[in-house]
């Protein structure tokens, strides 16, 4: 399936500088695809270790790290793969059970010929740990879940059709009603898949929402064994408690991540280090509370107070015991529907490269998101159905002098307000901040 990341990869090899690049993202996300697809149309020769499935390849990173002990090594590890300057891609997989591989990234930036690729499913945690990490040798990419764009190539879709879906949020003009509504429903079924392509993959080719949950917890179960075996042993059980928790506290109508949700008596000192290990893991983002609008958005985060959503909305109704698809699919799931609705435009605008923030003053008044679009603080309120009515969010926009807000919901394009432009959820694949494409 066609991927965003090539584009990317690809961007590496004509500007990398003899820099090797390390591919961060959660298990399951699709980098060791990406990286073969991405070799297959710029390479005569792949060289691929995984070091989870060949224990012996080891070997070769455990000794002299210089340029000329690592080319004797690894060409005669494998015989029959030729490894020649500008032809072949060397690419080291699950590089978390081997940390020497990272050390020896250095090596290969100062010697230049070669064109290395890193990844691995915990290396966000493990970077920072590696003794000698070459800090200024490598360039990095984060690989998320299938973006919604993605997600409608993989149905089908062509750039050039998405593209004119593009042209109605750019002039603010109402969509058909039938490429509305059909663009309404493929939502929703993303929303349900998510962007694993494992599960996306096997929704397109069958349809079936019971193999695309069994996928997603089959998924789930691989990320609870990361955290039990690559989690230190004095944080283990936190970091799976504060996971498991994440289902329940976005079910709250007051979102922030609770440490008392977590365990009675919980608190910032006891979880803190456990928060961090989920999200440098790539199974969450953080979103911090925003303490005022003005710019830079940064200087007014909120430390103390954040929300935790899932890296894919999938597995976020995976979770959940009941059988919460077929309402979602037919947009009838009451208050907690906005929960699952608040974590899709996050994972979508994250995408996006977005800085997202929220805001809570009290109980009557929250704003969704706070971002910077073409260097304007922009609020975006999120609304799982037809009504979009939110007095607060209104004033928050005149009192607070920004010149305009975004509501997302289930109907067409709306801006006949111009202090209040209304689109689809799904427009939320268009929303970029282009001030420093200028």
């Amino acid at each position: 399936m066609k991927r965003k990341i090539i584009d990317e990869l690809l961007k590496w090899k004509k500007n990398k500088k003899g820099k090797p690049l390390i591919l961060l993202g959660a298990r399951q996300v699709g980098k060791t695809y990406a990286v073969r697809e991405f070799a297959k149309q710029n390479y005569e020769y792949l060289y691929e270790i995984n070091f989870e499935l060949n224990e012996t390849a080891k070997k070769i990173f455990n000794g002299d790290l210089t340029i000329e002990n690592l080319y004797a090594q690894l060409s005669s590890f494998k015989l029959n793969i030729p490894i020649i300057e500008g032809k072949t891609l060397l690419f080291f997989d699950e590089v978390q059970v081997c940390p020497n591989v990272l050390t020896a990234l250095k090596t290969f930036a100062l010697d230049g010929r070669f064109d290395v690729i890193t990844s691995g499913s915990m290396l966000g945690v493990f970077m920072e740990n590696v003794s000698s990490f070459p800090v200024g040798y490598v360039d990095t990419l984060y690989m998320s879940p299938m973006s919604f764009e993605e997600f409608l190539w993989a149905n089908g879709f062509s750039e050039e059709l998405i593209h004119s879906y593009e042209t109605y949020y750019k002039e603010e003009k109402m969509v058909p009603e039938a490429i509305h509504n059909k663009l309404n429903q493929l939502f929703l079924q993303y929303i349900v898949v998510g962007g694993m392509p494992e599960v996306v993959k096997t929704f397109v080719q069958t349809l079936d929402i019971r193999l695309v949950v069994e996928n997603q917890k089959k998924i789930l179960s691989d990320y609870q064994f990361d955290l039990a075996h690559y989690a230190k042993n004095d944080i283990k059980e936190k970091v799976r408690d504060c996971y498991d928790s994440i289902p329940d506290q976005l079910a709250k109508e007051n979102k922030k991540f609770q440490f008392k949700l977590v365990k009675e008596g919980g608190n910032t000192r006891i979880y803190n280090s456990s928060i961090r290990w989920i999200v440098d893991a790539g199974l969450v983002h953080k979103v911090f509370r925003l303490k005022t609008f003005d710019k830079p958005l940064r200087a007014y985060k909120d430390a103390q107070n954040f929300k935790l959503y899932f890296n894919d909305t999938g597995l976020l109704l995976a979770m959940y015991e009941e059988h919460v698809q077929f309402d979602i699919l037919n947009s009838n799931l009451g208050v907690f529907k906005g929960a699952i609705f608040e974590n899709a435009i996050a994972q979508i605008l994250l995408e996006n490269n977005l800085s997202l923030y929220y805001y809570r003053r009290d109980n009557h008044l929250e704003i969704d998101f706070v971002t910077s679009l073409d260097n304007e603080i922009v609020p975006i309120e999120i609304k799982a159905g037809y009504n979009t009515k939110s007095i607060s969010f209104n004033n928050v926009i005149q009192q607070k002098n920004l010149k305009y807000g975004i509501k997302l919901s289930m109907n067409n394009v709306n801006c006949s307000n111009p202090k209040i432009k209304c689109f689809p959820l799904y427009m939320s694949m268009f929303i970029k901040d282009h001030f420093w494409d200028k």
